[in-house]
């Protein structure tokens, strides 16, 4: 039996066409946030975690059946759950923090119409019900609010490590060096939003994700591709060269002596445009100080789905910082 949807329009596929302008969620303009106010009868006052949150709720509308199954107690709607999801990980908490804080604060409540508030275990088993497919589908709605074309791209990689073992336990254990989740962005130099992204088991070499890379941003049109030394192969920069309108602005190992490619990149190095690469540095230290570099999932699978989501609540953070300047 088909799931309950009243929310998204067409089921991931295309049934209904609507507009986005019918969900509430189209590219406003700055008063956009009091419009919400208004509707809502609540008092934002440009309070940041709230006005993320809230929109993490509606892009969640779009997304997820508003029930898991028919045969749901109908208590909480998955969209309520993703939304309590993101105020977890904007406030770093724990799921009994979370859930804890979300008790006291009645504003929160009435922003996301929670009658009751769940149990700590019902975000968590939510949390592992999240499709991968369902993360990539809110990042595809929010991006095409922000098109770009004929701008530079930034390639980079970043561990994120997990925070069940300690120093002490890792010495005794003798396990010198955690595993982590290797998570690699690549971002555009107009907006600084996250366009593609990958997440696997770590340790992994920055280049095992570029190729991919390269080829998902190849429809924007790219004038220039910029990454690190890492990033300094072959492969890579015949791949930028071939298949999109981009040049490569990668620096050349120092001892680099064959490489048709690698060669000609060292005429057509620009360091005024090379420069541009600490855009994606920057995201880096925004995601981690944000949403935190430490993930509280125990499993690898569950960890990757936590840095993918982390990439997902960063584009949503940085699309308010966008719309409210």
């Amino acid at each position: 039996m088909l799931n309950e949807n009243t929310y998204s329009t067409n089921n991931y596929l295309n049934s209904k066409q609507l507009k986005l302008f019918d969900f509430g969620i189209q590219r406003r303009n700055n008063n956009y946030l009091s419009e919400i106010s208004e509707n809502e009868k609540i008092d934002l006052t440009h309070n940041m975690m709230l006005d993320f949150v809230l929109t993490a709720y509606n892009y969640a509308k779009l997304t997820f059946n508003k029930y898991s199954s028919h045969y749901s107690k109908k208590k909480y709607t998955q969209p309520q759950l993703f939304a309590i999801i993101a105020y977890k990980i904007y406030n770093k908490y724990d799921y009994r923090t979370t859930i804890d804080n979300l008790n006291v604060s009645t504003k929160l409540q009435k922003a996301l119409r929670l009658k009751t508030i769940p149990h700590h275990t019902t975000i968590q088993k939510f949390f592992k019900r999240i499709e991968t497919e369902q993360i990539n589908n809110i990042n595809k709605i929010l991006l095409q609010y922000f098109p770009v074309k004929e701008c530079y791209f930034s390639l980079d990689g970043t561990g994120y490590t997990n925070s069940y073992s300690d120093i002490y336990y890792n010495n005794r254990t003798n396990k010198t060096r955690r595993q982590y989740i290797k998570n690699h962005i690549t971002i555009d130099s107009k907006y600084m939003l996250i366009r593609h992204y990958n997440a696997l088991k770590g340790p992994k070499f920055d280049t095992v994700f570029a190729i991919s890379a390269i080829r998902a941003i190849k429809k924007y049109k790219p004038r220039y591709i910029l990454a690190d030394r890492a990033y300094d192969s072959e492969i890579i920069k015949k791949t930028i060269v071939e298949e999109t309108t981009a040049l490569p602005q990668i620096p050349v190992k120092t001892r680099q002596k064959s490489g048709k490619y690698r060669s000609k990149c060292r005429a057509i190095f620009l360091k005024s445009i090379y420069n541009f690469r600490n855009q994606v540095e920057c995201v880096n230290s925004i995601q981690k100080r944000r949403f935190n570099g430490i993930n509280y999932s125990r499993s690898t699978k569950l960890q990757i789905k936590e840095t993918k989501l982390k990439n997902v609540f960063y584009n949503i953070y940085r699309s308010i910082q966008i719309l409210q300047k």
